[in-house]
């Protein structure tokens, strides 16, 4: 049950506009993501409601936050994407051909496999 409660907390992070763009714009710049001060001129929002969207990304586990200096930076947690990726596909031609596939992916940085043989 623990999965799908963080399948779904994700998947409602992800399923409002703004946050969704603001999610594919730090894939966009992984690793080392973006501060604050560079997501905000593209995203059209005030400050606070950036931070509003970045917090509910991060409390979904979607980005990672790290404060350098006076900056604070967001960058995706490609550990937590890939996960929610495999739960998505578990069930998927029976489980095993997506999921070797999911599985031989190297193209994300830091990608941790939480899948149980």
């Amino acid at each position: 049950m623990g999965h799908l409660n963080e399948a779904v907390a994700q998947l409602g992070a992800l399923a409002e506009p703004t946050r969704l763009g603001i999610y594919r714009k730090l894939v966009r710049h992984a690793p080392d993501g973006l501060c604050v001060g560079d997501l905000l001129p593209d995203a059209g929002l005030s400050q606070p409601t950036l931070s509003f969207h970045l917090k509910t990304l991060a409390t979904a586990q979607l980005v990672t936050r790290r404060k350098q200096g006076r900056n604070v930076y967001y960058a995706p947690n490609f550990a937590a994407m890939h996960a929610l990726m495999e739960f998505l596909m578990e069930n998927c031609c029976e489980g095993e051909q997506c999921l070797d596939q999911l599985r031989a992916l190297t193209c994300c940085p830091t990608i941790e496999r939480r899948i149980e043989a």
